[in-house]
C-alpha cells in the first residue's frame, strides 16, 4: 500500500498555479493545508531536490549547483553522482526499516544522483521494458508531454502485480516552464492535464500522505552578465560558474540568476566585491564565508564569491560581458519561492517554511 507521496512540480512556482485550473490541488489544500513557502538557494533543480530527498539545505546535503568546480584539480563536472550527496536519503531511511521506495524521474541526471537506497527507480530517459510495455515509450526529454508520462508511469507502478511502494517520489521535469509563462494557453492547458494526472495518482491507493511542492519558480530574463568577461576586463583573473549549467541547454542556455565565481587570487577580493556589486544586473555578492552562512550552503562546494542577479538578469558565458537576452530561468532570490501542498494522515498544523520539510513528515 502506498503511503507517502512528494510530487516535485520542476518550475512551477505559485504563479503558475495560479494562473490555472486546478482542482485536485485545490482539494488537497483544502484537506490539508497550502502556503507559499521557500525552496533551497540557489533556486535550481539538482539543489532542491537533494534538499527534498534528504530534508535539509545544501550545508547538509553539500549539494550546491547542477555543476561543480573543484579547484585543487582545476577540474569541473555535473553534480549527477549520488556520491557528492552528504547525507542519507529518505530511500535510504526508508529501506533500513525494510520498505519500499520508488523514485520516477524525466531525465538521467536525476536518476543517478537522488535515488540512492530507492527499490525502484523509473526514468524517461531509460524507461524499464514493463512501463514501455504498460503505457507506451516516452516522448522526448525537452518536451510538454513528458511529464505526463511520468504520472503514467507512477499509476502503472501503483497498478503493476509488483511489490507496491511505499514512499513514492515523482520529480517532473521544467522544460514547459522554460517555454510558456503562466498565462500562456499551453502553459495552462499542461498545468490542468498535471492536475488530472496527479487526481488519477491519488485513486491508485488510500490513505496518502502527499506533498506537492517545487523546486524553484521561473522568471522571464532580458538581460545577460558575462561575469567572467567583466572581471578579465579590470584584470581579474578567475573562473565563473553559472549554477544552473546543464547538459540539457535548449530551454536555458546554461543561462541562471545566480553563479559562483572563483579567483585565482584572493588579493583581488575586495576589487572584484566593489566592480560586481556596482554592477547594473547584479542585486547582491557575497563572500563565501558570508553566502555558506546566509544561505545554508555548504563553504567546501561554493565560490570565493556567490554573485544574485536582479529579477530580470541572467549569468553565464555570452559573447560579450552585457548582452540583450530573451530567456526564461531561475537561480536567483526571485525563483525562490514555491508552492507547498499538503495533506493526509498525521499532517503538521502549521505549514512548512521550506519544501524540504517534506521529509520530515513523510517519514517513519
Amino acid at each position: 500500500m502506498l503511503t507517502g507521496l512528494i510530487v516535485c512540480l520542476d518550475g512551477i512556482g505559485p504563479e503558475y498555479l495560479a494562473a490555472s485550473h486546478t482542482p485536485a490541488l485545490d482539494e488537497l489544500g483544502r484537506r490539508g493545508w497550502r502556503t507559499i513557502g521557500q525552496g533551497a538557494m540557489p533556486s535550481v533543480t539538482n539543489v532542491n531536490n537533494v534538499s527534498l530527498i534528504t530534508g535539509g539545505p545544501p550545508a547538509l546535503h553539500g549539494i550546491t549547483a547542477n555543476y561543480y568546480f573543484d579547484r585543487d584539480t582545476g577540474q569541473s563536472v555535473y553534480m549527477e553522482s549520488a556520491d557528492f550527496i552528504l547525507a542519507p536519503t529518505i530511500f535510504e531511511r526508508a529501506t533500513a526499516q525494510g520498505r519500499r521506495s520508488a523514485v520516477i524521474t524525466s531525465k538521467d541526471k536525476l536518476r543517478t544522483l537522488i535515488a540512492r537506497g530507492a527499490s525502484e527507480v523509473i526514468s524517461a530517459e531509460s524507461p524499464p521494458a514493463w512501463v514501455v510495455e504498460a503505457i507506451g515509450a516516452p516522448p522526448p526529454i525537452l518536451s510538454v508531454e513528458v511529464n505526463h508520462w511520468l504520472f503514467q508511469a507512477a499509476i502503472a507502478l501503483c497498478h503493476a502485480g509488483r511489490s507496491a511502494p511505499e514512499l513514492l517520489y515523482l520529480t517532473l521535469t521544467d522544460y514547459a516552464q522554460h517555454k510558456y509563462a503562466p498565462e500562456a494557453a499551453e502553459s495552462q492547458a499542461n498545468i490542468a492535464r498535471l492536475d488530472s494526472l496527479l487526481a488519477d495518482l491519488l485513486d491508485s491507493g488510500p490513505d496518502f500522505a502527499v506533498v506537492a511542492t517545487a523546486d524553484h519558480g521561473m522568471r522571464a530574463k532580458t538581460r545577460g552578465l558575462d561575469l567572467g568577461k567583466i572581471l578579465i576586463e579590470a584584470g581579474i583573473p578567475n573562473d565563473a560558474i553559472p549554477i544552473i549549467k546543464d547538459r540539457y541547454v535548449v530551454h536555458h542556455q546554461n543561462l541562471g540568476g545566480s553563479a559562483y565565481v572563483y579567483l585565482e587570487n584572493l588579493d583581488h577580493l575586495d576589487e572584484a566585491l566593489a566592480l560586481l556589486r556596482a554592477e547594473p544586473g547584479v542585486e547582491s555578492v557575497w563572500p563565501r564565508a558570508e553566502a555558506a552562512q546566509a544561505f545554508q550552503l555548504h563553504p567546501d562546494r561554493i565560490g570565493d564569491l556567490f554573485v544574485l542577479a536582479t529579477e530580470e538578469t541572467v549569468f553565464g558565458a555570452l559573447p560579450s560581458p552585457h548582452e540583450a537576452v530573451s530567456v526564461r530561468s531561475h537561480g536567483c532570490l526571485h525563483t525562490r519561492a514555491v508552492p507547498i501542498i499538503a495533506c493526509g494522515p498525521g499532517l503538521l498544523r502549521e505549514p512548512f517554511v521550506y519544501n524540504y520539510q517534506a521529509a520530515s513528515w513523510i517519514q517513519w
